[in-house]
C-alpha cells in the first residue's frame, strides 16, 4: 500500500473543519480552500465548492444552502462530505480513468465509525484506495520532528473544531487528550457575548475578524474596531465600536479550558518523558495557535516553553506529505 502513495496519482489531504489542503509528492501543496459546498434546493443538486461557496455564507438566497461537511473534526453529513470530496478529487486527479490513492490526516480522537465515514466518503468521492494518518503525527512531521526516535515530542494542535494534545515517541502515540473546543467555538463565544451583553447580533465573519485583530491574550492595551451589526432592540442595522476588552471577556473561559487540557496532560506525563518535554517544550500548531499571545499565555500558566510552529496553517498537510514520501513513517498509515 505504501508504494501506491509514491505514485504520481497519489495525494495527501488535510480535511479540516474549516479548510481543506491537498499535497502531491514532487509538487507540494496544490489546493488550499474552505471546506464548503453549496446546495441548490430548487434543482436538488450541489454546486460551487471551496472559496466561491464560502463567500456566499450568510448572504445566500433562501433556495441555496451553504454546507460544511465537517463539524468538530468529524464528518457531520456523509452525503455532503461525499459531494465535497468528489469535487476536490475531480479537480486534483490527473486522469478521469485512473482513480487516485489518498492519504487523509484526521484527528486522533475519531472513533472507528467516524474514521470509517472518512474512508467511505473518499472512496465514494472517487478514490481508489484511502489511508489515514493521525493529525499529531502529521503535525510533528510537518515541523521536522524525528518522532521515530525514543524521545518524547508533545504536540498541542488547536484547530477550528478540536484541541488535541499528544505525546509521541518511537512512531507511536504514548498518550493523548482532546477537547472538542477550538477556534470556531471562540467565534461562537464572541457572537453570544455581544448578543447577551450588548444586545447586538454580529456575523460569523466579523466574529472571526474580531478574534484575529482584537483577541490578544497578553497585551491588555485597549484597542477598538468598528463593525456593522444588527441591533436586537431596534431590529435595525447600525455601526458598533467593539473593543479588545469585549473580545477578551468572551473568549477567556474557553481559552482556559485549553490551558486545563494541557495542564492535565503535563500532570500525567510518564516520568521517563519529563526531561524531554521540559527541555524542548510544547509544540503548538493548528490555525487557532495564531491567536495573538496564546503561546505566551500558555507558557506563563504552565511554566513551560510553548513554541509555535513556523507554518501553523499548513503544518499538518506538509507532515502528511512527508509521511507519504518517507518509508520510515509507513507504520503511521492505516485505515
Amino acid at each position: 500500500m505504501f508504494s501506491l502513495l509514491r505514485s504520481s496519482n497519489a495525494f495527501a489531504i488535510d480535511l479540516g473543519t474549516n479548510n481543506t489542503l491537498v499535497y502531491q509528492p514532487s509538487r507540494g501543496i496544490i489546493l488550499d480552500e474552505p471546506t464548503s459546498i453549496s446546495f441548490d434546493t430548487k434543482r436538488s443538486s450541489f454546486f460551487d465548492s471551496g472559496a466561491s461557496s464560502r463567500r456566499m455564507w450568510g448572504k445566500n438566497p433562501q433556495h441555496i444552502e451553504v454546507m460544511h461537511p465537517l463539524s468538530k473534526g468529524a464528518i457531520a453529513n456523509l452525503t455532503v462530505a461525499k459531494a465535497y470530496i468528489k469535487e476536490v478529487i475531480a479537480r486534483i486527479a490527473q486522469s478521469r480513468f485512473f482513480k487516485p490513492t489518498i492519504l487523509v490526516s484526521v484527528p486522533s480522537d475519531l472513533n472507528s465509525m467516524e474514521r470509517g465515514a472518512v474512508v467511505e466518503a473518499c472512496k465514494d468521492g472517487g478514490a481508489r484506495e484511502v489511508m489515514l494518518i493521525k493529525d499529531p503525527f502529521s503535525a510533528a512531521l510537518g515541523s521536522m520532528q524525528a518522532i521515530e526516535l525514543p524521545k518524547g515530542v508533545l504536540v498541542l494542535d488547536i484547530g477550528a473544531g478540536v484541541s488535541d494534545i499528544s505525546l509521541l515517541s518511537c512512531n507511536g502515540i504514548v498518550m493523548s487528550k482532546s477537547l472538542r473546543v477550538a477556534g470556531n467555538d471562540l467565534d461562537e463565544a464572541i457572537i453570544e457575548y455581544f448578543k447577551a451583553s450588548k444586545r447586538i447580533l454580529i456575523s460569523h465573519n466579523d466574529a472571526e475578524h474580531l478574534k484575529k485583530e482584537l483577541g490578544n491574550l497578553v497585551n491588555r492595551e485597549e484597542v477598538t474596531m468598528q463593525i456593522n451589526v444588527k441591533n436586537l432592540v431596534s431590529r435595525l442595522p447600525e455601526r458598533f465600536v467593539a473593543s479588545s476588552h469585549d473580545v477578551h471577556q468572551a473568549i477567556m473561559p474557553l481559552v482556559d479550558k485549553m490551558v486545563s487540557l494541557t495542564h492535565r496532560m503535563l500532570s500525567e506525563l510518564p516520568p521517563a518523558f519529563a526531561q524531554d518535554i521540559y527541555d524542548q517544550g510544547i509544540l503548538l500548531t493548528g490555525g487557532s495557535s495564531m491567536l495573538q499571545g496564546l503561546d505566551c499565555y500558555l507558557s506563563a500558566k504552565l511554566e513551560i516553553a510553548v513554541n509555535v510552529v513556523d507554518n501553523p496553517l499548513q503544518n499538518i498537510i506538509l507532515g502528511a506529505g512527508r509521511a507519504m514520501e518517507d518509508a520510515r513513517y509507513s507504520s503511521l498509515l492505516g485505515a
